[in-house]
């Protein structure tokens, strides 16, 4: 399985958002974030999903808050 990130897409209010979605590829990982943000009522238009590297220890922060 993929760890894919995504920070850009429609939020309920006008500041930064942030999911993680796991997934066997980029479509399904796609698929599944647009099925959750439709549900949420939330734009699923133009996002970016980024994949995490799993292959060693690391951070990354998805939202610090800073806008």
């Amino acid at each position: 399985m993929n760890v894919y990130t995504c920070v850009d897409h429609g939020g309920h209010w006008p500041v930064g958002v942030a999911s993680v979605v796991v997934a066997q590829s980029e479509y399904r990982a796609r698929q599944l974030l647009e099925a959750a943000l439709s549900k949420e009522g939330l734009s699923h238009q133009g996002f970016t999903l980024q994949e995490l590297d799993t292959s060693k220890d690391h951070e990354v922060i998805l939202n610090n808050g800073d806008y």
